[in-house]
């Protein structure tokens, strides 16, 4: 008897290990119908993931994945999001000739990723529509992302995903709309030349913002732009690269900025001289200062 018990037991700490070991690991295949590259790729923590296409455009394979989170999936130059957590087990099914009504997943964690898919086509034709919503005057623009949010969060609750992703998405939609709110202020002048400028405080939403979150920067891509747009905008307005590097306490905000100056580099801007000798204070990155130099010497 108590050997049997022994046996049980072993089989019970088997299982254990064994469910623990595979909900590390994410199922991924499907088939991509009409596809002209012979792969498609996931960026999983700033690695490229690439999955060969068989003759018909399919594939299988199965990629360890500690932490979920959203990731980005390429096929064909076009980007998508998607989330994905340990123990998801997804099957993609896709057309490239016919991308917005043959774009689906079923298997486990369908449902969210559907969500996103869905999100990201509205989101297109919402910004595609360029000569009606950024003619909008400010408040009409507001409301429209208003409505676009509202749409969202109904599909969001309406759909069967776990509140955990529930929780998480609604904090991306807020940053997805202050993100929103950007793009017009950046299109505004464009699209409304005789028009007033924008109220001051058009980006109000912006001071309830904390920018220097980097929890919130390696999750969120909307969190992200916002965050490098208003540091380049303070750039714009005066004030000096070095001062706001060390204001910066989150190593992947500091680090997203350095590279973003490299950028800013131009031997025949009397500016970049002080933005230069920022880059050589906060970073010791060899080819961060390597292309920095390249830039400053034009090169």
């Amino acid at each position: 008897m108590k050997k049997l018990f022994y046996l049980c037991g072993l089989m019970l700490l088997f299982a254990a290990c064994k469910t623990t070991k595979d909900e590390k690991f994410v199922q991924w295949n499907g088939r991509i119908a009409n596809a002209q590259n012979d792969s498609v790729y996931l960026l999983l923590n700033n690695r490229e993931k690439a999955f060969a296409l068989d003759f018909d455009g399919n594939f299988q394979d199965t990629m360890q994945l500690v932490q979920e989170g959203y990731k980005t999936f390429s096929v064909e130059r076009e980007e998508f999001t998607v989330y994905l957590i340990p123990g998801d087990s997804l099957i993609l099914n896709l057309d490239l000739a016919e991308i917005e009504n043959n774009f689906s997943f079923s298997g486990k964690g369908k449902n969210r990723n559907n969500y996103l898919i869905q999100k990201q086509f509205k989101t297109d034709r919402f910004l595609n529509d360029s000569d009606r919503i950024f003619h909008l005057a400010p408040e009409d623009f507001r409301k429209a992302c208003a409505n676009l949010h509202r749409d969202f969060m109904n599909d969001l609750k309406q759909r069967d995903i776990d509140p955990s992703f529930i929780t998480i998405e609604e904090k991306n939609l807020q940053f997805d709309m202050v993100n929103l709110l950007y793009i017009y202020k950046d299109s505004y002048a464009y699209f409304n030349p005789d028009k007033p400028q924008l109220p001051v405080d058009f980006l109000k939403e912006v001071l309830d913002i904390d920018m220097d979150n980097e929890d919130h920067f390696s999750t969120f891509t909307s969190y992200r732009s916002i965050v490098l747009a208003a540091l380049q905008e303070k750039l714009y307005q005066g004030f000096s690269a070095d001062v706001l590097l060390q204001t910066i306490k989150s190593p992947s905000i500091k680090k997203a900025f350095l590279q973003t100056l490299v950028y800013e580099l131009n031997p025949k801007d009397v500016n970049s001289e002080a933005i230069y000798q920022a880059i050589l204070k906060h970073t010791q990155s060899p080819s961060l200062l390597k292309e920095a130099k390249k830039r400053k010497e034009g090169k």
